[in-house]
This record gives structure tokens, sequence and C-alpha cells, in this order.
């Protein structure tokens, strides 16, 4: 154990207890000291840690038309520079050492050496873009798009000496109601510090793939994606483009020999093309949803996807034409008041018992509904929590045909489930959970309800 690494008070106490003969008690709380190790100095401070190494920067990515001529392409990515060596640890402060104390003591320790910085990463392989007409003339393209090497990791750095002690061992007199014994005591030298801890070694950089395309003049732009406010898109159509391409593997033997590439490449097959223009069939009014900015995708397949903003739940169909496809919205809800619900009142018992949930959000014209209950009652006194069991009565979706809709009010005539009627007298003692799925189009969450009582 080391404690009161403060000199001066180490100082202090030396001076106190520095005797060969004492004659007189000694307080109990110098007398507790004997059994104590203290520090005397301070311990080196570690060494600073390394600079991580930067990263390499990426390959450039580039273009290039085989004709036949012998061409090199380079987009390489750089290496990652080396982390920065940890420094030396501190050396600590050794004073003099204290004699004939009474107590042991240790020397100062060594500082650690400072961490290794982390080697940086390699920087990744460009993209190349190759034209070509005839694919034999491809072996004549020499394409470098290997990824850069990492950075090595620094060298941690070496720890300090510690300090060492003038006098390893010393015995101390002590007398105490006229009777004399010795006490024998140490001291200990300073550990070196541990050495720092290597740099992390940096990670390549990825390899660069090849794209192919099979024609001598260079693509068109695309535009798969189109994001504007839906009263644009109600107004004329817009157009969609989009450039479609297969992986395949080997590109390897296509290219020069000694190319270094992803083996993977991606082959151009050709463009997609598509006029695109929105319909509002919804039964709502427009103008609450006008200044809202829905996206059109076509997708790789040739489909087109209408995306709202995930506040709102939006049902649609599409249509095609040789020159235009039409995507048709049929019902949209606001997504923050579908789950807006809550219990209403009960009424009856027996086979009349039924309870009601009320669409505070007021989207149940616009959404389907969907319920599915769980019903459990007790004969314990549900004032003894420690001993109320309930049993289950009931468990799973509720009928269509025993639930009445009434705007957004929902009545469900839970009497008519197959459940024995005298679990819907007075005074019983409930615990109901009910689940409500709301769904339109492909949006689709739920809410639980949960009540417990007496009925």
């Amino acid at each position: 154990m080391k404690q009161l690494r403060h000199s001066k008070l180490t100082a202090v106490i030396a001076a106190l207890l520095t005797v060969t003969a004492i004659s007189v008690p000694l307080a109990p709380t110098l007398l507790a000291l004997a059994d104590q190790i203290y520090t005397y100095g301070e311990d080196g401070r570690p060494g600073r840690s390394g600079r991580d190494g930067y990263d390499g920067r990426p390959g450039r990515s580039q273009s290039g038309r085989a004709e036949g001529s012998p061409i090199q392409i380079n987009a390489a990515g750089e290496a990652g520079q080396d982390g920065e060596a940890g420094a030396r640890g501190e050396r600590p402060v050794c004073p003099a050492q204290p004699y004939d104390v009474r107590y042991h003591l240790q020397a100062p320790d060594g500082g650690a050496g400072g961490a290794g910085g982390a080697g940086g990463t390699g920087g990744q392989g460009g993209e190349v873009t190759l034209y070509y007409t005839d694919l034999s003339q491809l072996r004549q393209v020499f394409v470098d798009a290997g990824g850069g090497r990492g950075g090595r990791g620094g060298r941690g750095g070496v720890g300090a000496a510690g300090c060492r002690c003038d006098d390893r061992s010393w015995r101390v007199e002590v007398c105490r109601d006229g009777n004399c014994e010795e006490e024998r005591y140490s001291c200990r030298d300073g550990d070196v510090g541990h050495y720092g801890r290597d740099g992390r070694q940096g990670t390549s950089g990825e390899i660069g793939q090849v794209w192919l395309i099979n024609r001598a003049e260079p693509l068109l732009g695309e535009q798969p994606h189109y994001n504007q406010p839906l009263e644009l898109f109600l107004q004329q159509p817009v157009g969609l483009s989009r450039h479609v391409w297969e992986a395949r593997s080997g590109v390897g033997a296509l290219l020069a020999v000694g190319s270094v590439v992803n083996d993977t490449y991606q082959q151009y097959i050709g463009r997609l093309e598509a006029r695109v223009q929105l319909d509002w069939q919804a039964p709502r009014s427009l103008t609450p949803f006008i200044s809202i900015s829905p996206s059109v995708t076509l997708l790789e397949t040739g489909e087109v996807q209408l995306d709202f903003p995930d506040v709102f739940w939006v049902e649609s169909s599409i249509s095609r034409t040789d020159t235009l496809t039409t995507v048709t919205i049929e019902q949209v809800s606001r997504a923050d008041d579908v789950l807006n619900l809550a219990w209403g009142i009960q009424t009856g018992q027996g086979t009349d018992f039924a309870v009601t949930v009320v669409d505070l959000g007021r989207e149940s014209a616009y959404v389907n509904t969907q319920f599915e209950l769980t019903y459990r009652t007790t004969d314990d006194d549900p004032r003894d929590n420690r001993r109320v069991r309930y049993e289950e009565q009931f468990s799973g979706p509720i009928p269509s045909d025993i639930v009445t809709q009434e705007q957004n009010r929902f009545v469900l005539n839970l009497g008519q489930l197959p459940i024995s009627n005298r679990y819907f007298r007075p005074g019983t003692q409930v615990q109901m959970e009910l689940r409500i799925v709301r769904s339109l189009g492909r949006n689709s969450a739920d809410r639980i309800l949960e009540w417990q009582g007496q009925l």
C-alpha cells in the first residue's frame, strides 16, 4: 500500500520518530505507524501517447476507353500513415530517503511509457469505368485500383526507472514502560514504469471495382428519384431514368495481366425510363396535404414506388400505358392520429355486456381496425395484492361481426364471446387487455389499452 506521497508531511513524521531509544510511552497514533508503508518523493508521470497516423486518401475514380492501344489507369488508394511512437515515461522525483523512521518505505516508481498511435487506414481503390466495343481490346488496359496499405502502429514508449533506496533495512529500539525491543523496517526500490501499449495496425483499403459499358457513346445522366411538393406532382408528370447493371465475376481475365481490381465487376445492361404522374382520389380534402413533399423512385425492376413522409399513411395503386405511369392516391391518414384511442363506457351485463373504444384522432373512416382481447377474472380480494390471482377466460381476436362502428366510436359486444355469462355480472373483478391493430396500405401499427377494476 502506497500512502502519504507528500514529501513535506513525510519529513515531519520522520523527524518526530527518528529515535534509538524512547523512555516514555508513545501515543497510540504514532505506534500505529509501525505497520504502515509510505512512499517518499513522487512517482514519474506517464509519457505522452503517440499521435494516430492519418488515413490514406481514396484512389481517384476515373474512366477510360479501350480502343486497342495499351493504356494504364492508376486509381490506387493512398497508404495510411504510421502511428507515432509513445513518449518515454517521466523520471520520478527521488529525494533523500528518511532515516531510522518507524515505518516501511517505498521508493517512487518510474512513469509508464506512452501508448503508440494507431496506424492510419489505407485509402480505398477508386472505381474505374471502361467503355469498349470489342471485348478483346480490354486486354490492352492495365488497371491498378488496389487499396492503400494500412499504416503501422507506433511503438509503445519505454518506462522510466524507479528510484532506489539508500538504505534497504534498519532497526529502531523502542522502549515502553521500561521494556525495550527492536523493530525492523525495510525500504523497497521503485518499479520501472510499464512499457506503453503498441498502436493498432491500420487496415488496408478495399480494392476498387470496374464498371464495363459495351458502347461507344457516353451514358446519359440518370434521374431515378424525384422529390417535390404534392401540388407540383399533380400539375404535370415527371421524367425518371435509371441505368441497369449486372454484377459479374472474372474481370481479371478480361484486363491486362497484373491488373489489381476487385474480381467482381458491374456490366452495363441498359437504361430504364418512365414518365410518372400522381392522381388524387382520396375521399378527403386535398388542402391539408398540398404542401407535403412525396417522392417517386424508379426501381431496377422497372416498378415505380411512391413514398410519403413517415407522418402520413398512404394507400395507392399504379396503372401504366406505353408512355405514362399513373400513381393514384386512394387513401391517406395522419400517422400521429391513427393510434390516438381511449376506453369509452361499459354497458349491460351477461350476453349484453359491451365496452366502447373512442377514436380521438378521428381517423377511423380511413384506416382498417382489428381488435384482440385478453379477458381475466378473479374471486380474490383485490386489496391483497400478494394473493390475487387472475384466471384467463378468453384470449384471441374479436370477430368483426360483434364489433359495431359508429363513426369514430367502436362498440365491442364482449358478451357474445365464448365466455360464461357469470364473468360479466356486476361486481366481478376483471383485467382486460385490448390490442388494437390499425393498418392502411403497407403501414401498420398497434395500441394496447388496459383496464382493471370491478364491473
